[in-house]
């Protein structure tokens, strides 16, 4: 097994009273996709926001390839290697495909050279380069015809895949997914599984995937932790945690599980 590259100890998030992360251990070996799935409430997103810097640990460390990140801001985080997207799409209306997606590199692009960005001829090899990279991971996405269209040109599915290009274009070395599956046709879902899949094989990403959509998860990951209420109530291989009787009873109800 690959050495972890996330490492997640005890990680506690309270808001007053309200314990929402109650000691969650993670680990992820580099190369491995881990889902993350639980009822709703289970606080599956303050968990997916406490390690992409938006909201402070009350307790608990976090570690990424050996570096503790437990206070670090997002942007430092970034800086490392570590890209999200989010549940509801946050693209930028009046941006091209291409203005969006660049937006990813924007703490690998010189300030000087900001203005110029989006400037298709390109006044520099930085704004090349970032160009080329759009190019590389739109054309990945078979999205690469899409690249002066704006987001209200493009279908909800290709929105998502934007989203997606936008986290990827700086080649980051954990990608954290939010329900990339959500209001997504059973076809496009099934898409998604396949560009997960080639994620890991064809680029070695390592990603953590928050999702409601279970058999996605349960296909696609290598482990899975399964929260509720906070607490981590099962972990491992999908075929454990699917059959795990404290899952389906947080997920059924005890008098059906």
């Amino acid at each position: 097994m690959s050495a972890s590259l996330l490492n997640v100890q005890g990680a506690t998030v309270q808001f007053g009273g309200l314990v929402a992360v109650d000691k969650v251990d993670i680990e992820v070996p580099a190369g491995e996709i881990h889902g993350v799935i639980g009822p709703n409430g289970a606080g599956k997103t303050t968990f997916f926001n406490a390690l992409s810097g938006l909201v402070t640990l009350s307790s608990g460390s976090i570690e990424f390839d050996g570096t503790d990140i437990t206070s670090a801001p997002p942007y430092d985080r970034a800086k490392l290697g570590i890209r999200r997207t989010f549940q509801a799409v946050q693209l930028i209306p009046q941006f091209t495909v291409l203005e969006n997606v660049m937006i990813g590199l924007h703490d690998r692009i010189a300030e000087q050279h900001w203005r110029t960005l989006f400037s298709w001829s390109g006044r520099s090899r930085a704004e090349e380069q970032a160009q080329e990279q759009v190019l590389e991971v739109l054309s990945f996405l078979s999205m690469q015809d899409t690249l002066f269209r704006r987001p209200a040109e493009l279908t909800f599915a290709q929105q998502r895949y934007v989203e997606i290009a936008r986290a990827l274009v700086s080649r980051p070395r954990l990608l954290m997914l939010d329900e990339p599956a959500a209001g997504l046709s059973p076809a496009e879902v099934d898409s998604i599984n396949q560009l997960l899949r080639k994620l890991r094989t064809e680029w070695g990403m390592t990603i953590v995937l928050v999702e409601h959509v279970l058999s996605l998860v349960l296909d696609v990951s290598d482990r899975v932790t399964v929260l509720d209420r906070g607490a981590v109530i099962s972990r491992g291989s999908s075929e454990h945690v699917a059959a795990d009787p404290q899952v389906k009873a947080a997920y059924l109800g005890d008098e059906h599980a």
